[in-house]
């Protein structure tokens, strides 16, 4: 039974399954080493709602992560904020970064957002998480913005010959969770704030039959929440029939107050453009093997449109899908 060889083995287990990192949902693009002016970040996450993580992986053999860990990854965060949107979106594609356009347009719109405002979230990847660390996060915690979460994740890991064991535990996110409720500032959508901010009845009516239609699914084949709330104002809504893992779609208000949706099939790499996308694709006046750009519901037949959001989240969740390169 061993422990991690370094501290690059910790990086690439999380740039490999950000999901580990509390707040970080499924879905998320990962670039490791992602340089900024303050040097290099562990690992760099983009959440599709467009959020920004900052991650920096320290081991307990290292002596100064208790101390200079936390102050690193405020140094990268404050970096990404004066380097502006642009560096961090060259940084990106220099880094191979994924294309951030998958996400849809709402979500790049509020990735902009995010960096001029500097809501970026710390988190601090570790084998073991110390008294010292949880004290680090509940001060950061409490003195930060209210939108802003630091957090810790401890993947304390063995092997033994080829067989590989991880143990994940978090801090901070409940603490993160209840601060930003406290205060108010809780920006994710509800489905009632959602429905609200959408300019037309028409629209809302739309969007009020997506939901119900929703709900009427008693059948569940997965564990994954029917809904994935983004960040409000320009984060989208991921739908999830049956609750399983890949949503079809995910629904979206424009500037004009317009409902809009978008199809996944840029957006997770192991279905990347999977053929099952097509037909839905197709209604939308689309292409599943290019870019999936946002189509107002309002101009296409709602009914049909469900049926086959419904047709394509069981394609893309067939178990051949795993196999897939």
């Amino acid at each position: 039974m061993v422990a991690y060889d370094n501290e690059d083995h910790l990086q690439g287990i999380i740039a490999d399954a950000p999901s580990r990192v509390p707040g970080v949902p499924d879905g998320a693009l990962t670039v490791r080493e992602f340089s900024t002016s303050a040097g290099p970040a562990d690992v760099c996450i983009v959440s599709p709602d467009g959020s920004i993580t900052v991650v920096e992986c320290k081991l307990a053999s290292n002596s100064e992560r208790r101390r200079m860990v936390i102050g690193q990854v405020i140094d990268y965060a404050s970096a990404i904020c004066v380097d502006g949107e642009a560096t961090f979106r060259e940084q990106w594609t220099r880094q191979r970064g994924a294309d951030l356009a998958a996400f849809g347009e709402g979500a790049v719109e509020q990735l902009g957002r995010n960096i001029a405002d500097g809501r970026i979230h710390l988190c601090l990847a570790v084998d073991q998480i110390d008294g010292e660390l949880r004290r680090l996060v509940e001060y950061m915690n409490r003195i930060t913005r209210d939108e802003i979460t630091v957090t810790a994740v401890q993947l304390a890991y063995a092997r033994h010959g080829t067989l590989e064991i991880l143990i994940p535990s978090t801090y901070g996110g409940e603490i993160a969770a209840i601060k930003a409720r406290e205060s108010g500032q809780s920006s994710a959508w509800t489905k009632d704030s959602f429905i609200e901010s959408i300019g037309s009845t028409s629209d809302r009516d739309i969007a009020l039959r997506i939901f119900e239609q929703l709900e009427a699914i008693d059948e569940r084949r997965g564990t994954h929440d029917d809904l994935l709330f983004g960040k409000r104002p320009s984060g989208g809504i991921f739908i999830y029939p049956y609750g399983l893992r890949y949503a079809p779609i995910q629904l979206w208000i424009n500037k004009s107050g317009h409902l809009m949706a978008y199809g996944t099939w840029n957006q997770y790499t192991p279905i990347q453009h999977h053929d099952g996308y097509a037909k839905l694709a197709l209604l939308a006046g689309l292409d599943h093997k290019s870019s999936a750009k946002g189509f107002r519901l309002a101009d296409i037949d709602v009914d049909m449109f469900w049926a086959e959001v419904l047709r394509c989240a069981e394609r893309i969740n067939s178990p051949a899908t795993e196999q897939l390169p």
